[in-house]
């Protein structure tokens, strides 16, 4: 929290000189809608227009404290799951608004150069877009891919985009992979990032105009505005190659002198005969460490069956409850820690896995980039429906696999927020589909029919109120949330139980794994069936679902492939999307783009529900047909399509 200028802020921290680089106010700020209006006009805006018409205009060091502070409200809007999430589309006007008044006393020129560590290049660009002048960024070349010879080059544009053009050895060459990316903060389009990856094979000098003049082209983030630049002034590619590791080490920086002698040490003996027989180009797989059952292991299974040249490894802790499933099938599995693991991955030509966040293989790239020579598939848990570019946007990937068409458009076509292409992104389905698939072709006729109630979590609030809390204190917490008092109510309802019964349905209760702690609070009757996520079952639950109950989940996008219907009950949306739970909503809209009807209270639920099962329980057209638009891939061969991929990952690029 901050006091008002010019007097010292609370909890501000000296940096150098006397001038204060300020803490970020903790989430509870955040949360409070007054953060947005009455505080942004008490602790900015009053001190800035007193100050103007007594000085006749903001001293400078002022201006700078105003920066210093105002830059938190986007550096922490642009984190996954922020607290920020809680400001709405009609808020968000009127928070933009004062936004643009307080910056009218800021000297746009002060945006790009005060100092302060925590603030980032786009968030400096964020807060210039309130001046509308139209302006690129020096275009920054940071990544060099020398297996496919491309290299990768971003700029920011405020205004229109502007007419681009490459030269390479003065030959005019088109990117081979492009996009605008849209940097959006509180429902507003700031400004855009271009995205390019552009061909230069050995070529040696590379030139970039913009609307016809010369524009500067940087291996780092010298300065906000681009500088001047003349005619004949090139980059040097050569000099670009030079700076890159080969594959995934990035720049070549200086690395701990220790530590590095100890990677290289490792990197040596990674490299002995006895064990590269071993590991020589292996194909790393996981999903989680303490499980699997997902789309890695549905790939590992598939590669062995139809590529057994490939040198396949699954990594799994040994405790795992899957350990003894697969070791039966017969996969060659590693635990995820120790030194076996480190000889594995160093040797690794790919690591493939259904989570983000496996990229580095367990190794600092500050220390091992030189020896990072993977690639790194992103398979997915499930299919994207909400705003994750906060959180995947940081994150490299080789290869981003998708399963639903729009899912993949909202990521790699222009105006999205994620900062991938269709470089990395690729429509190949989730493997784990093609099992699905199978199993529903095989499945036999069930003597009564399935609806499957599966409700996604609730963190944000809830998990912060019960963070120090006992365990009993957390459970009479959770019995005390409108989460837990709308399902228990909707699965006690009397008269859905009776239209089940009577129309020869059961009623399956699969709750989220952070439930499980909490399911005594639901007390389940005898006629529901549980079904636990930890049983290692979930398809044969999906499979046999003749109808999906949810309220956000991805799941949804499965039940959708088997063309069978969702029903979504979401009571709290308002808080759900509201900060409640710190989700952003995406491109997928329940009403309009949704696979069943959406319910706001138990009564409405209830009635979809009764008229679906009087119905005879068939798929109206209408949500068939969005079904097959939205989950085209239901031809078994998801598996296939991502071993092509992933294959070509290391061939120079043929356009």
């Amino acid at each position: 929290m901050w006091m008002r200028v010019p007097r010292s802020s609370i909890g501000a921290e000296k940096m150098s000189g006397s001038e204060p680089v300020y803490q970020e106010p903790p989430t509870a700020y955040w949360r409070a809608p007054s953060s947005y209006d009455a505080r942004l006009r008490e602790d900015f805006l009053a001190s800035l227009k007193s100050s103007s018409t007594t000085l006749g205009a903001v001293p400078q060091p002022m201006q700078i404290d105003v920066l210093r502070r105002l830059h938190w409200y986007f550096t922490v809007d642009g984190r996954e799951r922020a607290p920020t999430a809680i400001v709405g589309v009609e808020a968000a006007q009127a928070f933009h608004a004062l936004i643009g008044e307080i910056l009218q006393y800021v000297d746009p020129g002060l945006i790009g150069r005060f100092s302060d560590p925590a603030v980032s290049s786009e968030i400096r660009h964020v807060l210039y877009s309130w001046h509308g002048k139209p302006v690129c960024s020096a275009a920054i070349l940071d990544c060099y891919d020398h297996a496919q010879q491309l290299v990768k080059l971003r700029y920011f544009v405020h205004g229109e985009p502007p007419v681009e053009a490459w030269l390479v050895d003065g030959k005019a060459v088109e990117p081979a992979f492009a996009k605008y990316r849209g940097c959006r903060y509180y429902h507003r389009s700031c400004m855009q990032q271009r995205i390019v990856w552009l061909p230069v094979a050995q070529g040696s000098k590379l030139q970039l105009r913009l609307n016809g003049q010369p524009h500067a082209i940087e291996l780092d983030e010298s300065g906000f505005f681009a500088r001047s630049v003349s005619e004949d002034e090139t980059f040097d590619l050569a000099g670009a190659r030079a700076a890159f590791w080969p594959g995934r080490g990035g720049r070549r920086r200086s690395r701990p002198l220790l530590k590095s002698l100890k990677a290289g040490l490792l990197a040596l003996y990674a490299a002995l005969p006895w064990v590269r027989a071993r590991y020589r180009r292996a194909w790393v797989f996981l999903d989680r460490h303490e499980n699997a059952d997902d789309n890695a292991e549905h790939l590992y299974r598939w590669v062995t069956a139809k590529q057994p040249q490939i040198n396949a490894w699954f990594l799994l802790k040994p405790d795992s409850p899957d350990w003894a499933r697969l070791e039966q099938e017969g996969f060659q599995l590693l635990a995820p820690n120790g030194l076996q693991r480190k000889l594995l991955v160093l040797n690794s030509e790919n690591i493939i896995s259904s989570h983000a966040e496996y990229g580095a293989g367990g190794f600092d790239p500050r220390v091992y980039a030189p020896y990072m020579r993977w690639r790194y598939t992103f398979l997915q848990h499930g299919t994207i429906l909400n705003d994750l570019s906060h959180w995947l946007g940081p994150l490299q990937f080789d290869l981003f696999s998708t399963s639903s068409l729009v899912e993949y458009q909202s990521i790699a076509e222009d105006g999205g927020n994620y900062p991938y292409s269709k470089r990395e992104v690729s429509f190949t389905g989730l493997p784990r589909h093609d099992c699905l698939l199978r199993k529903a072709r095989e499945r036999k006729p069930p003597s009564s029919k399935t609806l499957l109630v599966m409700p996604t979590w609730r963190g944000g609030t809830f998990e912060e109120q019960a963070k120090d809390l006992s365990a009993d204190e957390r459970q009479q917490l959770f019995a005390q949330t409108d989460y837990a008092r709308a399902w228990k109510s909707l699965l006690h309802n009397p008269a859905l139980h009776a239209a089940l019964q009577q129309h020869g349905w059961q009623l399956s209760f699969m709750p989220h794994m952070n439930t499980l702690p909490f399911l005594d609070v639901f007390e389940l009757s005898p006629e529901i069936r549980l079904v636990s996520v930890l049983d290692g079952h979930i398809q044969e639950a999906l499979v046999s679902a003749d109808a999906f109950l949810t309220d956000y989940t991805s799941v949804t996008f499965d039940i959708a492939l088997l063309r069978r219907p969702s029903f979504y009950y979401q009571f709290d949306r308002t808080l759900f999307y509201g900060g409640g739970h710190n989700w952003r909503p995406g491109y997928f809209d329940y009403e309009r783009d949704g696979f069943g009807p959406v319910a706001f209270s138990e009564n409405e639920l209830l009635q979809q529900l009764l008229a679906f099962l009087e119905n005879g329980g068939e798929v109206p057209a209408l949500y068939r047909e969005r079904m097959e638009r939205a989950m085209p891939l239901d031809d078994e061969l998801a598996c296939q399509r991502c071993f092509d991929r992933i294959s070509s990952l290391n061939q120079p690029w043929q356009g």
